[in-house]
């Protein structure tokens, strides 16, 4: 197939976190055969060129758009991040080219009200409030009578619920499916883990927003200071955002912590999973779900929330899971793995075999291209 990915983000050199579970579908169509180009989008007009880990992405507006579209002719769009800003243009340049647009997030009105939840600051809150009321119409009339075109996936049962709770019936089964982010379990290969690697945590995230919950990372350490062995454990946290000094303020100091301020990439990601057992990744919302599979691909077992999608994709034989907002019952589940590490060795390899059967990439990458498929049809 000629697949042409229409994204809303793109990593690269500057910004490795910017939907890097595109980049690897765009690398796994490639290796299956498939001629694939990536656009993103900027609504704003702004163009640009960018090449990642071998990939070209043009950036641009509606008119460059056009341009692509007419110079790659392809089967399908795979489209990600579809919004009220690109979707009505779109329709108008391409109104019977096949679309498979997957939402992961912001684009579903009810995870977007979630993060407005978090939002301090009283402008950004009115800006954000906005914005969703403008979003929830705009996906009523854009589905008051379905696109012949469109097909929507759900990167979980739970988002699509959340998507159903503001559109009921406009929200057609027939036209939408549930489709995990695929992980790459080569990239992210399982290496069993040894009982002392449930003394190192990892944490890899953004701190942009209070919904991933980082906050509640830095209180689990915090609540484990007291514990006779904190002295030998070993507490990695690496990531970049505006939030990132303050959340992790009160671990200054600290022997056993390591902060580092930086993005990194999948390949290094993937090198600080050998050396860690835990990964702690607590969540408010649908966040970071796949840093957390990866995680689990490699062995890790995450100690997280189960809120949302989360106990979609864990549960207690594969992870440590606390309530909401629940910081203490993190620090829990790190110290029932460290003080029992048969349990941790029976987390660890659940994890890796649920993420294989559950979200591994040679089977979502094929079924993937078979709805894309489909579409063509």
């Amino acid at each position: 197939m000629r697949i042409f990915v229409l994204t809303r983000s793109y990593p690269s050199a500057d910004d490795l976190y910017q939907y890097p579970f595109v980049h690897r579908r765009v690398l796994a169509y490639r290796a299956l055969g498939h001629a694939v180009t990536v656009f993103r989008f900027d609504p704003a007009g702004g163009a640009g060129h960018h090449v990642f880990d071998g990939v070209a992405c043009e950036t641009g507006g509606l008119q460059a758009l056009g341009s692509a579209l007419a110079d790659f002719a392809p089967d399908v769009v795979a489209l990600h991040g579809l919004s009220e800003m690109l979707w009505p243009a779109f329709a108008a340049i391409a109104p019977a080219l096949p679309v498979c647009a997957w939402l992961h997030g912001t684009e579903i009105p009810g995870i977007q009200r979630g993060k407005v939840r978090w939002i301090s600051d009283p402008a950004d809150l009115a800006a954000q409030q906005s914005l969703l009321e403008i979003r929830i119409a705009f996906w009523r009339e854009a589905l008051a009578v379905w696109p012949k075109n469109l097909r929507l996936a759900f990167v979980s049962a739970n988002a699509r619920e959340v998507m159903r709770g503001d559109l009921g019936a406009l929200l057609q089964d027939d036209h939408t499916t549930v489709l995990h982010n695929p992980i790459d379990t080569d990239l992210f290969a399982y290496r069993p883990k040894a009982a002392a690697d449930r003394f190192a945590v990892l944490s890899v995230r953004p701190h942009h927003t209070m919904a991933y919950g980082n906050d509640m990372a830095a209180a689990a350490v915090l609540a484990l200071q007291g514990r006779p062995w904190f002295g030998a454990m070993r507490f990695t946290f690496v990531g970049d955002g505006p939030l990132f000094e303050e959340t992790f303020a009160p671990l200054r100091g600290l022997a056993n912590v390591t902060l580092e301020r930086r993005f990194v990439e999948q390949h290094e990601i993937a090198r600080l999973h050998a050396s860690h057992g835990i990964f702690l990744v607590p969540s408010r919302l649908d966040t970071q779900g796949v840093s957390r599979d990866e995680a689990m691909a490699s062995g890790l077992v995450p100690v997280t929330n189960a809120v949302f999608a989360v106990p979609e994709f864990v549960d207690p034989d594969c992870a440590g899971l606390a309530g909401a907002d629940d910081a203490s019952g993190l620090a829990r589940e790190i110290a029932v793995m460290v003080e029992d590490p048969a349990l941790f060795l029976a987390r660890s390899a659940a994890a890796a075999a649920r993420v294989r059967a559950q979200s591994g990439h040679e089977g979502m990458i094929p079924r993937e291209l078979a709805w894309m498929a489909e579409a063509m049809a």
